[in-house]
């Protein structure tokens, strides 16, 4: 009598019959939220951010500037779809310019501006795109101008992405009755507004 055929799995090593069939494996995007998640990750969305969520730097002539930083948004991300309920893809990374500032021949001060566009995808295939910008000036060689540049832009591109999801992830640094507010209290004042806070 003919043996049956056996065929090794590739990701335990053991035998299934050759006549077998497995799931394909899910395309992301394609897992909806069941209501509960949805009104919950809304509710999330809508809180406003405190104060030691968001940073300030100089912007020139511009005063104070404030902006969520990366890794801060990738968390606050985390926190309200979960760490495998989005991702993020670069749809495009382009150079603005390069160029060596450098008068001396045998200098080198490289600038470069890179763009970069990104797509923020949700679990239930939701997304939001937006381009961001990566700046880095009179660096001592190529290669070290274009990574920062080119990290610099991705970031940049995924917080602007990110934002477009809600206050939560940025978007209330819009609003600047809200910004003059938040400046005005100390940081335990507004604890209410962080996620997760049941005070």
């Amino acid at each position: 009598m003919e043996q049956p055929s056996f065929t090794p799995c590739t990701t335990c090593g053991s035998s299934a019959g050759a006549g077998a069939s497995f799931p394909p494996p899910r395309v992301f995007g394609s897992a909806p939220f069941s209501h509960e998640e949805t009104a919950r990750i809304q509710m999330d969305l809508s809180r406003k951010l405190p104060p030691d969520c968001i940073a300030t730097r100089s912007g020139g002539s511009a005063g104070r500037v404030s902006y969520v930083e990366g890794w801060k948004a990738i968390e606050l991300a985390n926190e309200i779809f979960g760490f495998n309920g989005w991702s993020s893809t670069v749809l495009n990374m382009s150079i603005d310019y390069l160029e060596n500032a450098a008068q001396n021949p045998n200098e080198q001060k490289w600038s470069v501006g890179v763009s970069c566009t990104i797509r923020v995808t949700l679990r239930d295939g939701a997304y939001r795109e937006d381009t961001g910008f990566g700046l880095c000036e009179n660096m001592r060689t190529k290669g070290q101008a274009l990574e920062k540049a080119r990290k610099e832009s991705a970031t940049d591109a995924l917080k602007r992405a990110l934002r477009l999801l809600g206050n939560a992830l940025g978007n209330c640094l819009s609003d600047k009755d809200f910004m003059r507010q938040v400046g005005s209290l100390p940081v335990n004042r507004v604890r209410h507004f962080c996620l997760g806070s049941n005070g």
